[in-house]
């Protein structure tokens, strides 16, 4: 029963790696253990004048071989922290360059991906714009094509978020039409119908014979 017991346990041991799986501090600990419980087995068959000098031998290998596995746990964890420190050495290095450029960089770039439909690489310029400059010159800009960038990636929430700060943070802005118009279509899929409609009429008369107007008028008439 005592032998039965060790293999059930050396097998344990062997499955850890036969399994292909990557070592974790989990797995090392389990393995320590069993090893312990190695050590402690073959002291008392050594001392139990019944078992046999095989038994004895066959449990000296397994230990070894134990032994030899918990190496190669050490070593291939070795290697996985090794690799997750260049990860984030290598995007350390990338959020430092990126702050390197200049406001005014940042918002080209930008406004480059939004105008290349690059939504996604826009909203984070943008938004890496607004962190770096928050009273820069084109932070009404900014905030109108995020909350653009946000609508094409249909982040309606998001979208509406900024479309509102750009309108209640800057309420002179030259930006103001095109805001309540994206803050409105943002938010009408969040079911919030009435006050969509609301802020398209606002449009129609606080700038009236503009395009915005008309864009508004065409807004209206569909969800009527």
């Amino acid at each position: 029963m005592k032998f039965r017991n060790l293999f059930l346990i050396f097998v344990g041991i062997n499955s850890l790696f036969l399994g292909g799986c990557v070592a974790t501090r989990d797995d090392i600990s389990i393995l320590k253990t069993q090893i312990s419980v190695l050590n402690k087995t073959l002291q008392s068959v050594q001392a139990n004048q019944a078992a046999s000098d095989q038994q004895i031998q066959d449990l000296s290998v397994q230990l070894t071989e134990a032994n030899d596995n918990l190496k190669d746990f050490n070593y291939k964890l070795d290697q996985v922290s090794s690799k997750l420190d260049n990860i984030t050495s290598s995007i350390s290095e990338k959020e430092t360059s990126t702050y390197k450029s200049s406001p005014t960089e940042l918002y080209s770039e930008a406004k480059k991906q939004f105008d290349n439909k690059n939504y996604a690489a826009a909203a984070e310029g943008f938004n890496l714009y607004i962190k770096s400059a928050p009273n820069g010159a084109n932070i009404e800009d900014a905030y109108f094509y995020l909350a653009k960038s946000n609508f094409e990636l249909k982040d309606y929430q998001t979208a509406a978020i900024n479309a509102a700060t750009l309108i209640d943070k800057y309420p002179s802005s030259k930006l103001t039409a095109q805001g309540r118009l994206v803050y409105a279509q943002s938010i009408l899929p969040l079911n919030k119908k009435d006050e969509a409609t609301m802020y398209l009429k606002s449009v129609v008369q606080d700038f009236k014979d503009t395009d915005f107007a008309k864009e508004a008028k065409d807004l209206l008439k569909k969800l009527q």
